[in-house]
């Protein structure tokens, strides 16, 4: 796809984002595209700033500390016998193997990779949680794969710019980037993690983002900064703001010897606690049975939508509980008085007698204080306890122990149970799934599954707890409040002894992508323009409840216009619709049928027809034209 041109031989495809999904949905074009199309000529044109496969997010350049909360072995891009889809597909290693093949082939792949990477590569293993300029590396090589492996009918460019607006021209599409235009017949967005408009902004705050995006510059050794936010960005925000300037941590990660750079960081979040440590099981992950929710999702897609609080959550927690008190029962036999009789009634939905069958209350699982193990409770905002920091840096010293068990954790296995149905609960849920009343529900469960299974490597919690010890970093406790003011910004929390002045606030979080409150420009424009809108919950009784997702129809990712009617040739993948499709935020995991890859495998398969078509219209049209001059 050149510079404007409405007369292109063949088809024209335009995929606009060039990160895990682009690079897929770059795979499963070229892999159908001879088969449906033949000798036809087929341009596929990526547009993104960035280089393709990395994207921004994975883009070179970034500090090798900040790391993968995903192991490498569970890390890809390409298809394998586990994902449903038609067609043929390009092979390709996950990350792990690839690092595997750097380490064999130094004539070829190492060769390209800076020393510190293929340093990386050669000590990565199964479980490693790589850094996140390493999987960039291995995404940009997996982009250049699979463009090597086009057929010659196939041809795929890279425009280095961001698409700025969209318009219907004739029967396809005109995209202007960089004040260029291009022509295609059809285009697939694949956007990612888009900005809101609707955060506050304020000269003593850094707003939410990515963090290798956001400007730290301003934040000053020995200041005191206020973090809020305790998740995945709060531990790369740390990273940069310790080790990346200067501080170095002991081998074993007990202790932290800083570099003078530092600054104070006070740390707290609505929870107030970090998310748990993800379990060393010295391998990667397993996903669990999932015994009881499995056996009955074929029962409950019969009858979508379905009541998520009533219907699904308590399966979720009987899982939890079974894994729970089966390794218990394992680890500390004795412990469990008749396990047969408590996985019986958790299996068959009875009461369990708990006070019989598990007498010491210190072995049972309690989901609510594992969800909220700070809560703040009453009218006086009185907690468990009265020293917030101290309570804090316990709950994480505890839960990295546990973690440290790694199968050996019944507490882990627990939790591990409840994260993981995440996972089998995608396709009931998607688009409409759940009830609208009951979805409320269903979003507070993703964020207590997230706290659970979405947290850092262990190694992480370690370093937590050395800067902590070193005095670097303190914690508010639950229910952290925010008061910026012309100097700074005033910290409160029921737990703290008393307010707190700051210098600035970091936003370490990143606020779920809208269409009501984009602030990317291309989906604004499309927005605006018609040609797409918000998914909403329908109902009986009025006009629904508005989602944060792009509406799209669910076969094939094609885009929903104002009107309620599919917007020829213009589809969607990925983050945008994280709301109603869940887990199109992580990368694809070999061998789970990734709904990632089953999702991008449909919008190319939709595109390439899509644009078929219109080829085939426009050249029928062409020689009615010249048999009409002809005579």
């Amino acid at each position: 796809m050149s510079e404007y041109s409405a007369d292109a031989p063949g088809v024209t495809i335009a995929v606009v984002g060039g990160s895990v999904r682009g690079t897929s949905l770059v795979e499963r074009l070229v892999s159908h595209a001879a088969q449906m199309h033949g000798d036809v000529p087929v341009e596929i044109t990526v547009f993104d700033p960035h280089p393709p496969g990395s994207g921004r997010i994975w883009r070179d350049g970034q500090p090798q500390t900040l790391i993968m909360n995903t192991v490498a072995a569970q890390s890809t891009v390409f298809l394998d016998d586990s994902v449903e889809v038609e067609g043929p597909r390009i092979a390709g290693p996950t990350l792990a193997q690839w690092c595997a093949d750097v380490v064999a082939a130094p004539a070829a792949e190492a060769a390209a990779l800076p020393a510190p990477v293929a340093a990386e590569a050669a000590r990565t293993r199964d479980d490693s949680s790589p850094s996140r300029l390493l999987y960039g590396h291995y995404l940009r090589w997996a982009f250049a794969r699979i463009v090597a492996a086009a057929p010659a009918s196939v041809t795929v460019t890279v425009v280095p710019a961001r698409v700025d607006a969209l318009a219907r021209e004739g029967r396809g599409w005109r995209l202007t980037a960089n004040g260029t235009r291009y022509a295609a017949d059809a285009v697939v967005l694949a956007v990612g993690w888009l900005e809101r408009d609707d955060v506050a902004v304020h000269p003593r705050i850094v707003p939410p983002g990515n963090p290798i995006d956001q400007d730290l510059s301003a934040v000053t050794p020995g200041e005191t900064v206020a973090i809020r936010g305790l998740g995945m960005g709060f531990f790369d925000t740390l990273s940069l703001l310790t080790e990346g300037r200067g501080g170095r941590f002991s081998d074993d990660l007990t202790r932290y010897e800083p570099s003078g750079r530092e600054p104070r960081i006070v740390a707290g979040s609505r929870r107030g606690v970090p998310y748990r440590a993800k379990p060393a099981f010295g391998a990667p992950p397993f996903f669990p049975a999932q015994r009881i929710l499995r056996a009955a999702l074929p029962a409950l897609h019969a009858r979508r939508p379905v009541d998520f609080a009533r219907d699904v959550l308590p399966l979720i927690e009987r899982d939890a509980q079974y894994d729970h008190y089966t390794a218990l029962d394992r680890v500390r036999p004795g412990a469990v008085t008749d396990l047969a009789a408590l996985q019986s009634a958790l299996v068959a939905g009875d009461p369990v007698d708990l006070d019989t069958l598990v007498p010491d209350g210190a072995d049972r699982l309690d989901l609510h204080r594992a969800a909220a193990p700070l809560e703040v409770r009453g009218d006086d905002g009185g907690r468990r306890g009265a020293n917030a920091d101290a309570e804090v840096a316990a709950f994480v010293r505890a839960d990295a122990a546990q973690a440290a068990l790694g199968a050996d954790s019944p507490v882990k296995l627990g939790l591990h149970s409840y994260a993981a149905a995440r996972g089998a609960l995608i396709d009931l849920v998607a688009f409409g799934g759940v009830t609208a009343a009951s979805f409320p529900a269903y979003r507070r469960f993703l964020a207590v599954a997230a706290s659970f299974g979405s947290g850092p490597p262990l190694r992480r919690a370690r370093q937590l707890l050395a800067l902590h010890d070193a005095g670097i970093v303190t914690f508010t406790g639950p229910a952290m409040a925010v008061l910026p003011h012309a100097t700074g910004v005033r910290v409160t929390a029921p737990g703290l002894p008393a307010p707190v002045e700051a210098s600035r606030l970091v936003e370490a979080w990143l606020p779920t992508p809208t269409v009501a409150h984009t602030a990317d420009p291309l989906l604004r424009s499309l927005r605006d323009a018609g040609f797409a809108r918000a998914w909403r919950h329908r109902v009986d009784d009025g006009d629904g409840v508005t989602s944060d997702a792009l509406d799209i129809r669910p076969a094939d990712g094609a885009v929903i216009g104002g009107d309620g009617e599919v917007v020829p040739g213009l589809f969607s993948v990925g983050v945008p619709h994280e709301d109603i499709r869940v887990f199109t935020i992580i990368a694809p995991v070999p061998g789970t049928n990734s709904s990632v890859l089953r999702e991008t495998d449909a919008a190319a398969r939709a595109s390439l027809a899509h644009a078929a078509a219109v080829h085939a219209a426009v050249t029928g049209e062409r020689h009615a034209q010249s048999e009409g001059e002809a005579a």
